[in-house]
């Protein structure tokens, strides 16, 4: 990417806008992910970790930023404090919202995705929320001092690529911060499509193994 490509989110620079989730396989692969394919944004899932298991953050090189997500919460208040947590065991001000009382589709809470927001920005987090495709949500994230917004593609874990390409078009004309697409995309030529998109970018979320097999969240 071009100097002019590097992606801004609260003050920070990205050369690279691939996003690797470190769920679902083995530690040893995110130093191929670095040195091959040039992640910089390493997100970790606290709920999801193994507390036998070794430690994800010996793995993570100084200069790679680390994203908390909040998965497996389910209102505001277990997610400011899982937030909370976060922050207090890497280090880092970034955080990924995630509220999903539905456990059938996976489907965010906005409401409460909102609520959590206007607590963490006021309390210096880098918010970063998973969202529904909404205008209207968008626009209140950001003034509630999301640094962007993270819509999904389509239900996690359908694979169906883009299927709210026209709604994730209007964020991406619309809202100011960059805008992540996030979950639904199956395949390589599924998240070439946001390319072409000011702001639209895609995120990894699982390899196995690298980098014969790729994965999309």
């Amino acid at each position: 990417m071009g100097q002019n490509d590097d992606l801004i989110i609260a003050g920070h620079k990205f050369s690279s806008r691939f996003i690797l989730g470190s769920g679902k396989y083995s530690y040893d692969l995110i130093d191929s992910a670095i040195k091959y394919a040039g992640a910089q944004i390493i997100t970790m899932a606290l709920r999801r970790s193994n507390a036998a298991a070794e430690n994800i953050l010996d793995y993570i090189p100084d200069n790679v930023t680390i994203l908390p997500n909040t998965s497996g919460c389910r209102n505001a208040e277990e997610t400011i404090r899982m937030a909370r947590i976060a922050r207090e065991l890497s280090g880092s001000d970034f955080i990924k919202l995630e509220v999903i009382p539905d456990t059938k589709y996976l489907l965010p809470d906005d409401y409460q995705t909102l609520k959590a927001t206007e607590v963490l920005a006021n309390e210096g987090f880098i918010v970063m929320p998973y969202m529904l495709p909404d205008l209207t949500i968008a626009k209140q994230l950001v003034d509630a001092g999301a640094a962007t917004v993270m819509p999904l593609g389509a239900p996690i874990g359908t694979n169906k690529g883009l299927a709210n390409k026209d709604l994730i078009q209007i964020l991406i004309d619309e809202i100011d911060v960059p805008v992540i697409i996030d979950a639904g995309i199956g395949k390589p030529s599924q998240a070439k499509q946001p390319k072409q998109w000011k702001w639209a970018l895609m995120r990894l979320w699982q390899i196995q193994p690298w980098p014969q097999r790729v994965i999309y969240r």
